[in-house]
């Protein structure tokens, strides 16, 4: 069996308006193993939500793959018709969106929107498919899964929405799970819920899982690996334990000021947090060279004007910077 269940080859998604065109993804290449956990990491704008949508095609009108592949499972689906993913959106890939409450319609009972994803990709009766649907609800952990299957999503909290729309999401046993920021809209004690629901779950079923978050403490209870993400490109992707070890010979200046950025229990009373300088640039506005260079303390004439490229500096660990070795790196040539 083939390690990696997904690959996204140098995908580029672009968005069509009126004032230009916007290269939401810019370059994206990912690889998302069998069983295992990747975690897309990055501020508003950076372009995960953009790549991990592109792998469905899940796009506004004015959207487009505009070139690089994306195989699934042996298979080149990047190529398919809108009409050929459907066949696989919801039953070998799924989808958790990140407002449960607008996911859900309000006009249908729970168990007549899980039902139809039984009915329409498994084949079930009516019958069939409402027991189905009671059997998930309590594999996500709702204690009284035959009340919850009759109501509508305006009666239920978000965290209970958020539990249907797993629930939803794994009724046909995908392969490969979406989740698009799936506890931002939750409380702390119903994400450390639905954190450890999701992990059990993988663990249980096997299914792969894309978590797409700004939350770095998220990522680290959640991923196996990690891509970290900027102005539509990815910078830097590792195993988890080498992103979150500090330790690490080689880093990203990027991914260096976002760890800095976390507030940790050991820093002494009244340290003031590091911050990242600026803002992400406007797509529309993108500067030469090196994304991140106006932002970066390190970036040379040479970031300014020349755009690095991804490469391996270590087995399964890439960077896009020109000098990735942490630790030997002064501040930048003014």
């Amino acid at each position: 069996m083939d390690k990696y269940l997904l690959e996204i080859k140098d995908l580029h998604t672009y968005f069509t308006t009126k004032r230009g065109l916007i290269k939401a993804a810019n370059g994206v290449s990912l690889k998302v193993q069998n069983g295992k956990t990747l975690g897309i990491v990055g501020e508003s704008g950076s372009g995960k939500s953009v790549t991990a949508m592109s792998i469905l095609k899940l796009f506004e009108h004015n959207q487009k793959i505009h070139s690089g592949e994306i195989w699934f499972d042996g298979e080149k689906i990047s190529s398919l018709t809108q009409n050929e993913l459907r066949k696989i959106r919801g039953n070998d890939i799924s989808v958790i969106f990140q407002e449960p409450m607008t996911s859900l319609n309000p006009v249908l009972t729970v168990t007549r929107q899980i039902s139809e994803v039984l009915m329409l990709h498994q084949d079930m009766t009516k019958d069939q498919a409402h027991a189905r649907t009671i059997e998930l609800l309590g594999l996500v952990g709702i204690s009284n899964p035959e009340k919850i299957a009759k109501a509508y999503s305006f009666q239920l909290s978000g965290g209970m929405s958020q539990r249907v729309m797993i629930a939803m999401a794994l009724a046909c046993r995908p392969k490969l799970l979406i989740a698009d920021e799936p506890t931002t809209a939750l409380d702390v004690t119903i994400q450390a819920q639905i954190l450890k629901l999701m992990n059990e779950l993988k663990d249980e079923l096997g299914t792969s899982i894309i978590f797409v978050t700004h939350d770095l403490g998220v990522i680290n209870e959640m991923a196996d690996d990690v891509a970290v993400m900027y102005s539509g490109q990815v910078v830097e992707s590792a195993n988890s334990k080498v992103i979150f070890s500090g330790k690490a010979k080689y880093s990203h200046p990027y991914t260096e000021g976002l760890m800095n950025s976390i507030p940790r229990l050991s820093d002494e009373k009244g340290k003031k947090l590091e911050v990242i300088p600026g803002t992400v640039p406007h797509p529309l506005d993108l500067p030469p060279g090196c994304k991140f260079a106006p932002r970066c303390k390190y970036a040379t004439d040479k970031c300014r004007v020349e755009e690095p490229e991804l490469v391996e500096v270590e087995k399964d660990h890439h960077i896009r910077c020109f000098y990735p070795e942490s630790g030997v790196r002064s501040d930048g040539e003014k």
